[in-house]
């Protein structure tokens, strides 16, 4: 089997703790500048102000900072930790307080965990009669998963009320750390003004995740995206920390018993014996590929090979050639496109999806960047493998229709129509379209649509007395009397107009 092109991805060289104390005052405002500079890319509304006494100089008994550097030795990344000296239950506490932040090309490798792990097990040793929590108002779904992934005891979480005493200690930190309160029913959901820099698809991946955490967060502090914060506390322990680094272990040994695995497939041998049954267990777990009958499933697996990557690396970019089906077996991958004011992302893919298919279906070159964001295994599919599975339903007709809802969705976004629509509402949109397989030849009046998604061949598109050619993949913005005629064998989806649309969008 052949590698997976190599891409050059952002990487952390240089990592360096600081102790903002020990520091002089010309260079405590140096480091102000530099963590402001990177904290206004990740968060809106960012300030000097609460740079300074937020995260430099906080009234903490001890503070540390891990800086992260690129090559290019810039800060791209941060972990400050603040310990303050509280009293719960009648006993002298101690409460962690945390601030971290990562430009998103550096995100994915928990550059911060190992460090963290070190530096409160330090404090926890040293006090190991005194009673610790971290606390933190979490303005974002993603370090609340953070939470849930690596802690067992942890307030608020799903499926289980908050400890009276517990909670009332929480809201009283949290009104004096000025944090202001929004709902007095809620608590412990508190107001910011710093809200996560965020892309649309972004969004949608989150409010689509199946994973309780996630659900449990965005039901509890919907509006996080204007920045405010779930406040959650957790108690420190020794066990709890090596518990934690014991995960990680065995996460790290995962990825790399993963990765070597897909390095020794591309032997022959190995890959005659191994690479079948990895594919095929992988693709079981998609729903969309386990609809496959056995005969058919084999000849994809036959093909197929599996593709550990790490965070942050560039599968392929936009206008690269390519002729692979990728689908997510484990992890997440960006999607972003080139648009008038930089490259954005339009989309962000988990568990079981699938991209890559644009170039499979319609040839050419790829039409978007895909990067990994966490560590990520992939199934990758070549063309002509998928095309032959294609020709078997379901699978086709739910390929086709991923394909023309991207391609329905890439024109509304580069024509700027209908901003007013989420991309859930988009697709949803696109998928009310019906699909017609058109011979040579054959003429088709549109009936109630608005657009025809060319998916396949080529049409003549005769309307207003004159006519269009068009090519796949591409929209038509079409009227009552347009007809579409297919020059030669020909995909097309009409597309009803958006209000008889709406409806179904909206319960989507």
């Amino acid at each position: 089997m052949n590698a997976p092109v190599g891409k050059r991805r952002e990487r952390v060289v240089r990592s360096e703790a600081v102790v903002p104390a020990t520091m002089s005052a010309a260079e405590r405002d140096a480091l102000a500048d530099a963590l402001l500079a990177v904290y206004a890319e990740i968060f809106a509304g960012a300030t000097r102000e609460y740079i300074v006494h937020g995260m430099v100089s906080p009234k903490s008994e001890f503070t540390t900072i891990l800086l992260h550097r690129n090559a290019e030795d810039r800060i791209v990344g941060y972990f400050a930790i603040h310990f303050l000296e509280r009293r719960f239950r009648g006993v002298p506490t101690t409460v962690v307080r945390s601030s971290v932040g990562m430009l998103r090309a550096y995100r994915g490798r928990n550059a911060n965990i190992g460090w963290a792990l070190g530096v409160l097990l330090k404090q926890r040793l040293a006090h190991p009669g005194r009673p610790m929590y971290g606390m933190g108002s979490f303005v974002h779904p993603s370090s609340y998963l953070q939470v849930a992934r690596y802690v067992d005891v942890f307030w608020p979480r799903p499926e289980e009320p908050v400890p009276p005493d517990m909670h009332d200690f929480i809201v009283e930190l949290a009104d004096e750390f000025q944090m202001r309160r929004i709902d007095a029913e809620q608590p412990l959901i508190r107001a910011g003004s710093m809200p996560t820099r965020e892309s649309e698809a972004e969004r949608d991946y989150w409010r689509r995740s199946d994973k309780p955490a996630v659900r449990f967060f965005i039901a509890m502090n919907p509006a996080y995206s204007q920045g405010n914060g779930l406040v959650t506390m957790f108690p420190i322990t020794a066990s709890m920390l090596t518990g934690i680094a014991s995960r990680i272990a065995r996460e790290r040994a995962r990825l790399l018993m993963e990765g070597t695995l897909a390095v020794v497939q591309r032997l022959p041998l190995v890959d005659r014996l191994l690479r079948p049954r990895a594919v095929r267990r992988q693709l079981q777990a998609v729903p969309l590929f386990a609809a496959l009958d056995g005969a058919d499933l084999q000849r994809v697996v036959e093909l197929a090979s599996v593709v550990a990557l790490p965070a942050g690396h560039t599968l392929f970019r936009e206008g690269d050639a390519g002729d692979e089906l990728y689908v997510v077996a484990r992890g997440a991958v960006a999607v972003q496109a080139t648009a008038a004011e930089g490259e954005g992302m339009i989309d962000q893919l988990g568990s079981g999806s699938l991209f890559g298919e644009i170039a499979v279906l319609a040839g050419g070159r790829r039409r978007a960047t895909v990067r990994t964001v966490i560590p990520t295994t992939l199934v990758r599919i070549p063309g002509p493998a998928l095309r032959a599975a294609m020709q078997r339903a379901p699978l086709g007709e739910a390929i086709w229709e991923v394909f023309a809802a991207r391609i329905f969705d890439d024109h509304l976004r580069a024509v700027g129509r209908h901003r007013q629509l989420g991309r859930d509402e988009r697709f949803a949109w696109a998928r009310r379209g019906r699909t017609a397989e058109l011979e040579a030849g054959v003429r088709l009046p549109v009936v109630d649509a608005a657009f025809v998604i060319v998916a396949s061949g080529d049409v003549l598109v005769e309307q207003g007395g004159a006519q269009l050619s068009a090519q796949a993949p591409v929209v038509v913005e079409v009227t009552p009397s347009t007809v579409v005629k297919a020059t030669t064998r020909a995909r097309t989806v009409h597309v009803p107009r958006l209000e008889e649309a709406r409806p179904t969008a909206e319960a989507s």
